[in-house]
């Protein structure tokens, strides 16, 4: 654990050297635009594939008075079908203050230096073992993503492509022999309207930031279900009921790269 801690506090003093040569004549906290483009994956809650789909998103956020601000955009999901989601989300968002990156280096640095010397020379349990690997994780996470902001808001949205689509796969084997699972992805409803909710944590670099987003979205309208129907390959007729589960909750996960003017 020592050597873990050493070396993690020797990597937050390469990194504070070169966050060091920043330009220190812009103030991302003053930057009142963001360009930001996103890649990531969309998820489905509930459903009968438990499959994700890929994401990219377009935004333009504007900061009004105080932390206050509003953004919009363009999403594009690509689902595992013939059917593609286009979206223009629209949401209110809330800026925290961007942390010094020294203040939180030293912070971090200080509570490894605690660590190291209140367990020097002691037997460490093996739950204090886990605690500090655990605040190890986080200190190097909170020393780089310095700014966070909230966001909620809504997306009205259209679904392109086909109706419905279905394949076959081996599934379960039984006494009489192999099934088959048929899996489908059913439109039910072409224009969509989301409430969203999330946050996006960044490091900030200068004019630009990496960033981190993570959303809950809620479809209001039955826009699309996924479905499963067990097929007897013998003679490829169904067995009993098909499992039919519409999409409404998601959640989606992505990240990328933001300029601030």
């Amino acid at each position: 654990m020592r050597n873990v801690l050493l070396s993690f506090s020797f990597l937050l003093l390469v990194f504070s050297s070169v966050s060091a040569q920043e330009k220190p004549d812009f103030d991302p906290d003053l930057a009142r635009n963001t360009l930001r483009a996103e890649y990531g994956a969309l998820i489905p809650a509930g459903t009968v594939h438990n499959q994700s789909y890929g994401l990219l998103s377009l935004s333009y956020t504007r900061r009004y008075s105080g932390r206050w601000g509003w953004r919009t955009g363009f999403q594009h999901a690509f689902f595992n079908s013939p059917v593609n989601y286009i979206g223009f989300p629209l949401a209110a968002v809330y800026r925290f203050t961007t942390s010094s990156f020294d203040g939180r280096l030293q912070k971090a640095m200080d509570d490894s230096l605690e660590d190291l010397t209140w367990h020097d020379g002691v037997e460490i349990p093996d739950y204090e073992k886990q605690r500090m690997r655990n605040a190890v994780f986080s200190d190097f996470l909170n020393v780089f993503l310095r700014r966070t902001e909230l966001f909620a808001g809504i997306t009205p949205g259209y679904l392109l492509g086909e109706e419905s689509r279905s394949k076959k796969a081996y599934g379960v084997t039984t006494s009489s022999g192999p099934i088959w699972m048929e899996t489908g992805f059913q439109l039910n409803n072409r224009f969509s309207l989301a409430a969203d909710a999330g946050v996006t944590c960044s490091i900030p670099i200068w004019r630009f930031s990496l960033d981190i987003t993570s959303a809950a979205h809620y479809l209001f309208i039955d826009n699309a279900s996924e479905n499963r129907q067990s097929i007897d390959p013998k003679n490829n007729t169904p067995i009993g009921q098909p499992t039919v589960k519409p999409i409404h909750w998601l959640f989606s996960l992505s990240g990328g790269l933001s300029f601030l003017f």
